[in-house]
């Protein structure tokens, strides 16, 4: 993802989650409730490409993406569009690190399986609908801009021909970042 998509990204997002008074000192608009509405109650990526939420998100990417035309490049702006509407908190956390972290007990927020499960997808609806129920655990508590360049990565490579080297793959990062949050001592 570059520069300018983290930026349309992350003013989208907050133009659905912040209070108007804060939105109107960034410069701003309100979006309308639907929009989060709509994203939300999505079952697939076609369906989330279907509401006026993704529209918005999509039209803001600009002319060249939009020209491009291409089914994978939407279809990932859609499951981005459908992830980021259940993100409450714009925290400094990757997925996989809060996912990893110690909540009550000795136990990770998310379980090694469904953490697994998502690493494993094989559809992109497999992957949307598990990545969002990871998101919902988690509170809706994660980095916006980090999230969603998480998202770009995995559908980079569902749909690459030759694969990745092993330590550049989103699964690989998402491992390590989960293991090592996992294996931290509780503050």
């Amino acid at each position: 993802m570059d520069e300018q998509s983290k930026k349309v990204v992350l003013r989208w997002w907050q133009s659905m989650n912040l209070p108007a008074d804060q939105l109107k000192g960034k410069g701003i608009q309100l979006a309308p409730t639907v929009y989060k509405a709509q994203l939300k109650r999505c079952e697939s990526t076609d369906a989330a490409m279907l509401t006026e939420g993704f529209r918005a998100l999509w039209l803001g990417l600009g002319d060249d993406m939009i020209e491009k035309n291409d089914v994978k490049n939407i279809e990932c702006w859609a499951s981005i569009a459908a992830v980021l509407a259940h993100v409450k908190t714009d925290s400094k956390l990757k997925l996989a690190q809060a996912a990893g972290r110690k909540g009550e007990g000795d136990k990770s927020v998310v379980s090694e399986l469904r953490f697994s499960q998502l690493q494993n997808a094989k559809t992109t609806d497999d992957f949307l609908r598990r990545i969002r129920r990871i998101v919902q655990q988690l509170k809706g508590d994660v980095s916006v801009i980090q999230l969603a360049e998480d998202i770009h990565q995995w559908f980079a490579e569902f749909y690459q021909l030759r694969p990745r080297k092993a330590d550049k793959r989103i699964s690989v990062q998402w491992a390590m970042d989960y293991y090592r949050a996992a294996s931290a001592k509780n503050k």
